[in-house]
């Protein structure tokens, strides 16, 4: 089914699962607007599995893939989709149409994503058309975010982030979860490995919980055994960390 929301001079196209409401849907019924395809000739793909949705995201570039681990690692947003609309709109007298990279859902904050080369996203031409998809967007309630590739590519939080997903698919118990909230209770601070001899939870479970927000760290830092884990934000706040509502 496709919903439209629609605006005086723009609308937005989504591709959802039948509905019977108008404007935004279910952001949890979101599906990408066309399918996966690749920018360059060498086939550049991938896919990322994001074990909190239950299933993979598409990414078309290599910048894509990195931006996706990025957010399945550290954003915990409550929706998000790649490729989630197509953006029709008027400027300089001319039709145009627009299919952001991600959109990202925390609360009543929806940000579109648009992942670029830093030369590509710095030249007049698409600073230009990016300040007008921001406008009609705005239109609409979304805020826009041009993500650059040397932001995404930024360490050690990709090394971070990377390490953190290999322990996407382990199963934390219940009785590991409440032993990791009590040594958090007499402490909000602690050691990684620190943290494993108290609660003799094994150091990959308690990397799995930082994926939900049960543990925290401290993204800009190289995470090792000797690195501070929290129980809440720790370290430089940076996008999309930041952008829960009434959040750190």
């Amino acid at each position: 089914m496709t919903l439209c929301a629609e605006h005086h001079c723009s609308r937005i196209i989504f591709a959802v699962e039948p509905v019977e409401s108008q404007g935004a849907p279910p952001f949890d019924q979101l599906r990408r607007v066309r399918e996966p395809v690749s920018r360059s000739k060498a086939g550049v793909q991938g896919k990322v599995a994001d074990v909190v949705s239950g299933r993979s995201r598409h990414a078309e570039s290599q910048n894509e893939l990195k931006a996706f681990q990025i957010v399945v690692a550290t954003a915990r947003a409550d929706y998000w989709q790649e490729q989630p609309f197509t953006l029709e709109y008027r400027h300089d007298g001319a039709k145009h149409r627009y299919t952001p990279d991600a959109l990202l859902v925390w609360g009543e904050k929806r940000t579109v994503v648009e992942i670029k080369e830093d030369k590509e996203a710095e030249s007049a031409e698409a600073q230009a058309k990016f300040a007008a998809i921001e406008d009609r967007l705005a239109e609409h309630g979304y805020q826009f975010r041009l993500w650059k590739s040397s932001e995404i590519r930024a360490e050690p939080r990709l090394s971070n982030a990377n390490l953190i997903l290999r322990y996407r698919s382990v199963t934390v118990s219940p009785e590991q979860r409440e032993r990791v909230r009590r040594a958090f209770a007499s402490t909000p601070e602690i050691e990684l490995r620190s943290l494993c001899d108290v609660t003799k939870v094994p150091v990959q479970s308690l990397l799995r919980l930082v994926i939900d927000g049960a543990v925290y760290i401290d993204w800009w830092r190289p995470l090792c055994p000797s690195a501070a884990v929290s129980n809440m934000p720790i370290g430089r706040q940076e996008w999309p960390v930041l952008q829960r509502p009434n959040g750190p």
